[in-house]
């Protein structure tokens, strides 16, 4: 097995990237779990935004001009609004439900900021008409025929705002996948250093083993079994400290009131965690080995 101490004539244990490249790897790991855990939980967050896009409409029909009617007679004005708008729009293609916010849930929606509802049923407020658009809504035939039934009507979009934070979230996305680039690219030139200080540490011992008949490829297996050994002891330190920084992290969010992305709940995710100690110790072995393979081709 790899991972088993094997013979070797090198005194690879004794030189200083025993200490330097595990520090360096875990290090790089633990800002590679970081930035996986927080790309996993922004891309959960912009589909869930993405998913709120279609069904993002309402109508304010406002009591326009009607302010110094009495509260019952401008209600009535405003109910008789309402009904003919929904009644009109209801039969249009692309709209799956549309029905009035009812005046209650106004009423205790607003009350922590306007009080009681005695106060709220004195005040011009506003009705809101929630629509549930599907697929084939046309939103500017629906703009264009509200101004025709109700011209002081406002329909409210949310999606606009919606899409600009979602491409702002996807630039984050894309910037943390360069991150996670760099930082795996980071680690690989670690191993390269690393394993170059070693061949010239060790460039004596290495030219008289050449000498009693010793081929390259066996000394890049010594290079290779050892920054795989040191590679992956880094690589479970960084998932270690990682992780539960991370919950904390969590845990600090659900307090807040963020809730926790479902996707770090996946098996894709769990498995792409656990993997990172393998992969960055496979790579850190290949690495070794051909960067010892290149470096006795120019040396020997």
């Amino acid at each position: 097995m790899a991972f088993r101490s094997q013979p070797s004539h090198l005194p690879l244990d004794s030189d200083s990237s025993t200490r330097f490249l595990p520090s360096i790897v875990a290090l790089m790991v633990a800002l590679l779990t970081f930035s996986i855990v927080g790309l996993a939980a922004l891309h959960d967050s912009v589909g869930k935004w993405s998913g709120q896009i279609e069904g993002s409409l309402s109508i304010q029909v406002p009591p326009t001009g009607m302010a110094d009617r009495e509260p019952e007679e401008r209600e009535q004005a405003l109910q008789a609004t309402v009904d003919d708008i929904i009644e009109q729009l209801a039969d249009m293609p692309g709209i799956s439900r549309i029905e009035e916010l009812s005046p209650e849930t106004m009423s205790a929606l607003l009350e922590p900021w306007l009080g009681p509802d005695e106060i709220v049923s004195e005040l011009p407020i506003p009705r809101i008409i929630e629509i549930t658009p599907e697929t084939g809504f046309n939103f500017d035939m629906l703009e264009r025929r509200l101004g025709e039934i109700a011209p002081e009507a406002v329909l409210d979009d949310h999606r606009i705002w919606i899409e600009r934070i979602a491409d702002v979230a996807f630039s984050v996305e894309l910037a943390l996948m360069a991150l996670i680039v760099v930082l795996f690219g980071a680690t690989m030139l670690s191993v390269v250093f690393a394993t170059r200080s070693g061949l010239s540490i060790h460039r004596t011992i290495i030219e008289l083993l050449h000498l009693i008949g010793a081929q390259d490829s066996y000394i890049a297996g010594q290079f290779a079994r050892h920054n795989l050994r040191l590679a992956f002891f880094g690589a479970l330190i960084g998932l270690l400290i990682a992780l539960p920084v991370s919950g904390v992290i969590a845990w600090l969010g659900m307090r807040a009131g963020w809730p926790i992305p479902t996707l770090v709940f996946s098996p894709l995710f769990i498995g792409i965690i656990i993997a990172i100690p393998f992969v960055v110790a496979g790579v850190a072995q290949m690495t070794a080995k051909r960067t010892v393979l290149r470096v006795l081709r120019r040396m020997l």
